[in-house]
């Protein structure tokens, strides 16, 4: 429910940016849940609509360094759903971004893609700018590690190598596989085949700290065995996202 709840407020966040920047030059946004319809785009210069498409991917890189930094003012060894909520914020919105711009060149379509085709950017920086997001991604996987790990409360979760991969299968892998099977049922009917690809496809990363969990070592363990029962007020907040996502933004809010 946590991961459900970062990836939803993630989405929401990116397109509300859209949005707002779309409002801000007058090109008559409509806001849905996973797709902003710009009805007066093409009235406006290129470098606005180059503007309305940064707003989303920069501003979930706002959310992964804030969120990082949230969490890490916050870390302490009594992990809570509060910690695991903000890694996972982190984690999405990093990933947000990075996708973005590593899938630039090959999606003209998307937020960046659409950058690159409108300023003519040459297709060799459009690589080498891919390349570098791609190395910044396995970057955060690798580093996203030992965070999950650390919200073990058992000692024989942590024991070795198999366990410790065991137990971020259960904490990272079905949250993603679980998640998206929910996210990608959310985002019907399909408006973009983008849309119904990047729940599943946009975690596909996890695997990486997945197989690296055996390589880590020294984790402290949690204090807070709380993390293994479930959470009231995560259930509500966890379908109150569902209805606005569905219900309210689904159809489309004009600005």
């Amino acid at each position: 429910m946590l991961y459900v709840i970062a990836f939803l407020t993630t989405t929401m966040l990116h397109e509300f940016f859209h949005a707002l920047l779309g409002y801000y030059f007058n090109s008559h946004p409509v806001l849905h849940h996973n797709y902003v319809e710009n009805l007066s785009e093409a009235e406006l210069p290129s470098s606005q609509i180059i503007l309305i498409a940064l707003a989303g991917p920069v501003i979930s890189l706002f959310q992964g360094i804030i969120s990082s930094i949230m969490y890490l003012k916050l870390k302490s060894k009594t992990h809570n759903f509060i910690h695991l909520l903000l890694l996972w914020l982190s984690v999405l919105g990093f990933f947000n971004f990075l996708g973005y711009i590593m899938t630039g060149p090959f999606f003209a379509n998307g937020d960046i893609g659409k950058v690159y085709k409108i300023s003519n950017m040459p297709v060799l920086i459009q690589i080498v700018l891919a390349v570098i997001a791609a190395a910044f991604l396995l970057l955060v996987a690798y580093k996203m590690t030992a965070p999950y790990l650390r919200f073990s409360f058992k000692e024989t979760w942590l024991e070795s190598g198999k366990s410790r991969k065991n137990f971020s299968l259960h904490i990272l892998l079905f949250p993603w596989i679980i998640g998206s099977i929910i996210i990608t049922i959310l985002y019907l009917p399909i408006i973009a085949l983008v849309s119904i690809i990047y729940p599943i496809m946009s975690g596909m990363i996890f695997i990486f700290p997945w197989q690296n969990a055996n390589t880590i070592n020294d984790v402290t363990l949690s204090k807070n065995e709380n993390i293994g029962n479930f959470s009231i007020p995560i259930i509500v907040i966890f379908l109150m996202l569902i209805l606005i996502f569905k219900v309210i933004l689904a159809p489309g809010i004009e600005f």
